[in-house]
C-alpha cells in the first residue's frame, strides 16, 4: 500500500513539475509575475493585484525564495512566447502543486483508500489547471476539502474558519460555510452562528489589512469592479444560457441569485431530514458549484471544483460510479478547454498557435463548448441523486455524442447564429 502512495505521489508531482518548468498561461502569469516583481524590485504593494489579497500574500512568500536565487547570481531563461521565466513560472506553480499533494493526502486520509485520492491527484483538469495553466484553484479547494474533513469529525467551528480561509482564496469557499451558517439558524444555536459571523468578519479584516487607506479604493477598481460585476460594463460568458439568449449582464446572470436562494430552501429541506451534516453540506456544496458553472460567468478553471466534492460524496454515499466519473469529467473538460477556449499551443508555447483546425478554430466553438459541459454537469448531478449506480462507458459514448452533434448542427450545418 506505501509503495503504491509513493508510486502515485511521484507521478503526479512529477508530471506537474515538468509541465509547470516551460507551460503556463501567459497573461495570467505576466500578472502575477508584474505583481510579485513590483513588490520585491520597489517594494511597493499591487493593490491593484487582480485576486482576493490572501493569492497575493501566499505568491510573495514562495516568490521570495526565487528572488533569493536570482540575488545569489542565478541565471533564468524564458521558452519560446512566454511572458515569464521559467523557474519563475515554477515557482509561481509551487504552492498549487502543494496545496494538490495537501488534498490528496486529505482524501486518502477520510477514504482510506488510494483510489478516490488518485482519483483526484491524477485527474487531467487538475494537472492541466495547476501544472500547465498555472491558476489557483487548488489553493481554495485545499481548506475547502479540509473543512469537509472537520465537519465530519464535528469539529464545527475549525470547519467555519477552514471555510473561510477558502473564500479568501475564492468567494466559491463562502458557499458551504453560508449553507453550515444557515444550519446554525434553522436549529437556533445563535452562539455558534455569532461566532461564525465574528470568525468571518475577524479573519476577512485580516486578510484585508495591508489594504488599508489607498489599497482599498484600487483593490475596488482591480477586484471588485472587474470580477463582481459591479462596473456596469458586460461579461463574457461560457454558459448554455448567455451563449444562445445573447443575453450579456453586468456581472453574473441575475438566474445564479435565484438559483442560491433554491439552492438554500433545498439545503434546509434535505438537512432536517439527515441525521448528520456533512452529507447535505458536500451535495448541496456541489450542486452550487455545478449552478455556478450554468449561470455565471463559467470560467474552464471553475470546473475543477466539483471534482474534490464529487469524491467525498461519492465516498459518504457508497457512489463509486460518481467518483469514477470525475475522472472521465476531468478528461472531457480538459481537452475541450485546452482545444476549443485557448489552442493547444497557447499554454505550451506561449502565444495562440492552433494545430488542428477541425478540432480548434472552427464555427460556434463556444457553443459546442457550453452545451457538451453543460451536458455532463447533468450527467454529475444525476449520479449525485439518482441510486448509486456503477460508471459505464455508455456515458462516454453518450458525451461524445452530445459534442458531436453540437459540432454537426452549430459548426457544419450552422443552423443558429452562434
Amino acid at each position: 500500500m506505501k509503495t503504491k502512495i509513493l508510486a502515485t505521489l511521484l507521478v503526479g508531482l512529477i508530471v506537474r513539475i515538468e509541465l509547470a518548468s516551460f507551460a503556463g498561461h501567459p497573461g495570467d502569469l505576466a500578472l502575477f509575475a508584474y505583481s510579485a516583481r513590483l513588490y520585491y524590485e520597489s517594494g511597493r504593494f499591487d493593490y491593484l493585484f487582480p485576486t482576493l489579497p490572501l493569492v497575493y500574500y501566499v505568491q510573495l512568500a514562495f516568490y521570495s525564495l526565487y528572488v533569493l536565487m536570482r540575488d545569489l547570481g542565478f541565471s533564468d531563461l524564458v521558452f519560446m512566447f512566454h511572458t515569464n521565466f521559467m523557474v519563475e513560472g515554477l515557482f509561481f506553480r509551487i504552492p498549487l502543486i502543494l496545496s494538490d499533494l495537501g488534498i490528496f493526502a486529505l482524501i486518502l486520509q477520510f477514504t482510506g483508500k488510494l483510489r478516490y485520492a488518485a482519483l483526484y491527484l491524477l485527474n487531467p483538469l487538475i494537472i492541466y489547471l495547476t501544472g500547465a495553466w498555472g491558476t489557483y484553484d487548488s489553493l481554495m479547494m485545499l481548506p475547502l476539502v479540509y473543512g469537509f474533513v472537520l465537519i465530519a469529525k464535528n469539529e464545527r467551528r475549525l470547519a467555519s474558519v477552514s471555510f473561510i480561509i477558502a473564500g479568501l482564496f475564492k468567494l466559491f469557499g463562502f458557499v458551504p460555510f453560508g449553507l453550515l451558517a444557515i444550519e446554525n439558524l434553522l436549529h437556533r444555536k445563535w452562539k455558534e452562528f455569532g461566532i461564525q459571523l465574528g470568525t468571518a468578519v475577524g479573519l476577512t479584516s485580516l486578510s484585508f489589512a495591508p489594504y488599508l487607506g489607498a489599497g482599498l479604493q484600487d483593490f475596488y477598481v482591480g477586484f471588485v469592479l472587474r470580477f463582481l460585476g459591479l462596473s456596469g460594463a458586460s461579461t463574457r460568458a461560457y454558459d448554455v444560457f448567455a451563449i444562445f439568449s445573447g443575453a450579456r449582464f453586468a456581472g453574473s446572470s441575475p438566474l445564479i441569485w435565484l438559483g442560491v436562494g433554491v439552492i438554500a430552501i433545498l439545503f434546509v429541506l434535505h438537512v432536517r431530514k439527515s441525521k448528520s451534516t456533512i452529507q447535505p453540506l458536500l451535495l448541496w456544496s456541489l450542486v452550487g458549484a455545478v449552478a455556478l458553472n450554468a449561470f455565471s460567468q463559467s470560467e474552464p478553471q471553475w470546473l475543477s471544483w466539483v471534482i474534490p466534492l464529487s469524491i467525498l460524496y461519492a465516498y459518504m454515499t457508497k457512489r463509486t460510479g460518481l467518483a469514477y466519473y470525475s475522472y472521465f469529467y476531468g478528461i472531457a473538460s480538459a481537452f475541450l478547454s485546452i482545444t476549443i477556449l485557448q489552442s493547444t499551443g497557447y499554454l505550451v508555447l506561449g502565444t495562440p498557435l492552433v494545430f488542428f483546425n477541425a478540432i480548434e478554430a472552427f464555427k460556434g466553438s463556444v457553443a459546442v463548448y457550453a452545451i457538451t459541459i453543460s451536458s455532463m454537469l447533468l450527467v454529475l448531478l444525476g449520479y449525485a441523486f439518482v441510486k448509486p449506480v456503477r460508471f459505464k462507458v455508455e456515458i462516454v459514448a453518450l458525451v461524445c455524442l452530445v459534442y458531436l452533434q453540437a459540432y454537426f448542427w452549430l459548426s457544419i450545418m450552422r443552423i443558429l447564429p452562434v
